[in-house]
């Protein structure tokens, strides 16, 4: 009995463990399946995440030099800065970057930081500017943008002008989306000051529709409009899943209030750096050379001919000796043959790009500060632009402001 008893026994052991190896070879074998569904899908993903990134490059370096030029206009026929004309185009390619950088954040929104470029700036300006640049659409929509600026804030503080510049304009652009024949009003508040840091509250109120409790939860979430606003409005919704990514970045964050009466209220509280040297500061935004200085030497290197008009304009007119090239050889022979005070690196050109040009010219040359110029997202390139030796990076399209305050924080004093 006792034999049968162990017989029984053994055979009950060997059956489950013999059926414990088919269940594990099942489950290994299910495991192998997910992980190369998982792999397949990493693959499509980063892909997807690439062909998006090569886009929004392809589309920011035409853009570049529209904008530039505009610019170029606006300053060299000051009879134009009302022509309603170039308002428009302004308008449309202030937009245009705006949904261009849109589409690059929300590509990286969960694999990537947003990395901020501080610099002094006027914010006063800026946020005139950005209501000045709405003109056009509030009224082709018969709605009005009032404009409030406190005058306890200093003008000139320290922080990223762009990536402020685009929440403001995805939260402004939202609140004309949602009114029609109404009012938005956009306020710039001061909560509090010290001396290394002012803490500011941008309001964005409008009158339109109330976003309700359940569009709120998802409307950072969702690649799709609020219902009503579908019936409605124009707008694709894409904008609001990005801002409080880009809020981040600031160390900043975005508060919707509501009012069934009066419509919603977008809120933006940020700190930002206290300037305490602002006539110092101010000199270096306005123009980083005394007129009476002698002219320094800049090497622009970039394969689009429009891109490099633009700059050799900007530069020319704030003191500067500008030479032009288009490919990277040619650039690491220039700078063998001559001595520049700053040389403004294209990343993206055929044959030889700006990485690869400036690694060449390190082997010979460690001292002259070298800029990169990029429509690629610096989130992709930050170690290869540190690794190569660059300086700096300026992302197109840029504004003179910001280009001669990164010329000046890195160019060697002669």
């Amino acid at each position: 009995m006792t034999y049968l008893f162990g017989a029984i026994l053994m055979a009950i052991i060997l059956f489950l463990w013999i059926r414990g190896r088919s269940v594990k070879k099942k489950l290994d074998y299910k495991n192998k399946e997910l992980q190369s569904l998982q792999n397949e899908t990493h693959k499509q993903i980063q892909s997807q995440q690439e062909y998006i990134s090569i886009l929004s490059q392809e589309l920011r370096i035409p853009l570049y030099g529209i904008m530039g030029l505009t610019n170029l206009l606006a300053e060299d026929y000051p009879e134009l800065k009302n022509n309603e004309k170039l308002k428009s185009l302004k308008f449309s390619g202030d937009y245009l970057l705006t949904l261009i950088n849109n589409i690059l954040h929300v590509n990286y929104l969960d694999s990537e930081e947003i990395l901020s470029q501080n610099g002094s700036f006027d914010i006063k300006e800026m946020t005139q500017n950005l209501v000045n640049s709405f003109s056009y659409a509030t009224e082709n929509s018969d709605n009005t943008l009032h404009f409030d600026f406190d005058s306890e804030i200093d003008p000139l503080i320290n922080g990223d002008p762009a990536i402020l510049s685009q929440i403001l304009m995805n939260l402004i652009s939202n609140a004309l989306r949602f009114t029609k024949n109404g009012n938005v009003y956009f306020s710039v508040s001061l909560i509090k000051k010290s001396e290394n840091k002012t803490t500011i509250s941008f309001k964005i109120k409008h009158d339109g529709f109330e976003i309700t409790k359940e569009d709120e939860k998802s409307i950072y979430q969702e690649f799709i409009d609020v219902e009503q606003a579908k019936k409605s409005y124009l707008g694709t919704g894409l904008s609001v899943t990005v801002v409080k990514k880009l809020a981040k970045a600031l160390h900043g964050e975005i508060v919707i209030q509501n009012d069934s009466q009066a419509g919603s209220e977008y809120a933006f509280t940020a700190d930002f750096e206290t300037i305490q040297n602002k006539d110092n500061a101010t000199a270096k935004i306005k123009s980083n050379t005394a007129i009476n200085n002698p002219k320094l030497k800049a090497l622009v290197v970039d394969d689009n001919k429009l891109n490099l008009l633009v700059a050799e304009k900007m530069l020319s007119k704030e003191n500067f000796d500008c030479t032009t090239i288009d490919n990277g050889f040619d650039a690491i022979e220039l700078t063998k043959e001559n001595t520049y005070d700053i040389v403004l690196m294209d990343i993206n050109m055929p044959k030889l790009n700006g990485i690869g040009t400036t690694k060449r010219i390190r082997e010979f040359d460690t001292k002259t500060p070298i800029i990169a110029l990029t429509a690629v997202d610096v989130t992709q390139l930050n170690r290869q632009i540190i690794q190569a030796g660059l300086n700096d990076y300026i992302l197109k399209p840029y504004n003179k402001n910001h280009l001669l305050e990164i010329i000046n924080k890195n160019i060697i004093p002669s």
